[in-house]
C-alpha cells in the first residue's frame, strides 16, 4: 500500500457516522439481498470510503469520488424521472425502487447513492483532492467488473456484466464483454467523474 499523506483531521462525529450507517445498510444488505450484491461499483466504494475515512487516506478517497458522484447523478435522474413516470424509469436501472421484489427497507437503503457524492465532495474539500485517484479507480473497478462476472448471478446483472440497459449481451464472448466494460468504464464514468469533480472544486474556490 502507498503511503498515507499528511491530511488534515476529518471529524470524528463523520467517521462514527459513517460506520454506524455501514453497520446498519450491511446487515440490511445481507438479510435482504446476500453478499454478492457488494460488487456494485458504488457498494464496493462504501467499504472504501470506511477504510479512507479512518486511515485518512486521501487517494483513496479521491479514486471513489468522481465515479460516486456521477454515478448517484445517473441514479437520481433516473430515480426521479422514474418516479414522474409513474414507477417506470427511463433507463431501467432503478425499476427496483418501484417494485415489491425488495423489503422497502432493502430499497430505501439506495437513497445513499443521492447522500454519499454530498459527502464525499465535503471530505475532499477537507482533506484536498489527488489527481491520481481516478487511474486507481480504474485498477479497482476492473477487479469489481471481473468479481461481478464471476462470483454474481445474471439475475443481479451486477454492474451491467449481463444486461447492459437491460439487453442481453449476445454480441461478444462474455470474457470480451467484460473486457470492454473494463475499458469503457473510465471512459463513461470515471474520467468524467474526474472532471466533474475538478469543475466541483473550482467553482468552491471561486465562491461559487
Amino acid at each position: 500500500m502507498h503511503q498515507v499523506a499528511n491530511v488534515p483531521h476529518i471529524p470524528r462525529a463523520a467517521q462514527w457516522l459513517f460506520t454506524l450507517w455501514m453497520l446498519f445498510w450491511v446487515t440490511v444488505i445481507l438479510f435482504n439481498q446476500g453478499p454478492q450484491n457488494f460488487f456494485w461499483l458504488c457498494n464496493m466504494a462504501k467499504f472504501i470510503v470506511l477504510y479512507a475515512i479512518w486511515r485518512g487516506d486521501r487517494l483513496l478517497l479521491s479514486s471513489q469520488v468522481g465515479v460516486v458522484t456521477i454515478v448517484g447523478l445517473g441514479w437520481g435522474l433516473d430515480f426521479l424521472t422514474g418516479l414522474a413516470l409513474g414507477g417506470h424509469s427511463p433507463t431501467g436501472f432503478t425499476n427496483y425502487m418501484f417494485g415489491d421484489e425488495l423489503s422497502l427497507l432493502a430499497r430505501s437503503t439506495s437513497l445513499y447513492h443521492l447522500g454519499l457524492p454530498p459527502f464525499l465532495l465535503w471530505l475532499i474539500l477537507r482533506v484536498g483532492y489527488d489527481r491520481r485517484g481516478p487511474w486507481l479507480q480504474c485498477g479497482i473497478g476492473a477487479v469489481a467488473v471481473v468479481g461481478a462476472w464471476l462470483f454474481t448471478e445474471p439475475v443481479r446483472n451486477v454492474n451491467w456484466v449481463w444486461e447492459p440497459f437491460g439487453v442481453e449481451q449476445t454480441w461478444m464472448p462474455d470474457p470480451l464483454w467484460v473486457l470492454v466494460l473494463i475499458l469503457a468504464y473510465p471512459l463513461v464514468l470515471y474520467f468524467p467523474g474526474h472532471w466533474l469533480v475538478l469543475q466541483f472544486r473550482r467553482w468552491m474556490k471561486t465562491g461559487g
